[in-house]
């Protein structure tokens, strides 16, 4: 296994959130990116069973595993995540494909089951990169790691997407095992598959057939839930934390991410120079 290859864009996957209104609606060709600055939102654990995640993933690997993905703290029920969106780029040009895209800039608090902060825990910006167009994500997971889209691999364009989100997520080519069910990706994992972390040694094994459901907000593009599940049984899971006014038109969704869009595109240059070589 090249575990390069795995691990260039699942390192900026799953570990940072920002939310996202629809005042504003441009659009390029069929699809409409939704966004606006100064929105704020939260994502809270509502399941962790401690127990059915070691048949799944092993111990004490599912903490790697989890938190790897996620963030410290995501196995606690209760546990909040917080995120505010500072600038919106409707009309950006994605640095490494070249390709039309929206740009997001956001600040983001840590999971915790105390207060947050007034200050964020990420100081310095998180960048997310969104692409116009399905077609070139699946063009550029193909260039990259010769495969087709999962959530893994495709992760740094995955994070928020125009709408209809459906018939997005359908123009999208993806791997075996995963598929596009309406504002979903859903990938069934079978005994002894592989997959992929960000820090050594970059992968990890499904010891138990389970599915994971990444579900997306119809109206707005948003990422807004995961869902794992074990013999029908959910056994971890993360969503959106609705504000009491949430019937209100234009409340805010939040998304995550991974790491940061910085180190996915050093990464990516350091894998491509090494292929040319």
């Amino acid at each position: 296994m090249k575990k390069s290859r795995y691990f260039l864009t699942f390192v900026v996957f799953l570990s940072i959130m920002f939310a996202i209104v629809p005042p504003v609606v441009p659009q390029i060709g069929t699809y409409q990116f939704h966004g606006a600055a100064g929105n704020v939102k939260t994502l809270v654990v509502r399941t962790a069973n401690n127990d059915s995640l070691k048949a799944v993933f092993g111990e004490p690997e599912y903490i790697t595993v989890l938190e790897t993905s996620f963030g410290v703290g995501a196995l606690q029920v209760g546990a909040k995540k917080k995120s505010l969106v500072t600038a919106v780029d409707f009309a950006a040009t994605d640095s490494l494909t070249g390709f039309p895209a929206t740009n997001y800039t956001t600040d983001n608090w840590k999971w915790t089951t105390g207060d947050f902060p007034s200050a964020p825990d990420d100081l310095s910006g998180i960048n997310v990169t969104s692409l116009y167009n399905p077609l070139n994500i699946t063009w550029f997971v193909n260039l990259i790691f010769h495969q087709n889209v999962t959530v893994q691999n495709g992760a740094i364009y995955l994070a928020q997407l125009p709408t209809p989100v459906a018939q997005y997520l359908g123009a999208i080519v993806w791997e075996p095992k995963w598929e596009n069910i309406g504002n979903t990706v859903v990938h069934h994992a079978e005994y002894l598959d592989v997959g992929l972390l960000a820090v050594p040694p970059y992968y990890f094994i499904y010891y138990h057939n389970c599915t994971e459901t990444w579900t997306y907000d119809g109206t707005y593009g948003s990422w807004i839930g995961y869902k794992l599940q074990a013999n029908s049984t959910t056994i971890y899971e993360f969503s959106i934390e609705l504000p009491t006014t949430a019937a209100i038109p234009g409340f805010e969704f939040p998304i995550l991410l991974g790491v940061s869009g910085f180190s996915a595109i050093g990464l990516i240059y350091l894998v491509m120079k090494k292929r040319n070589k």
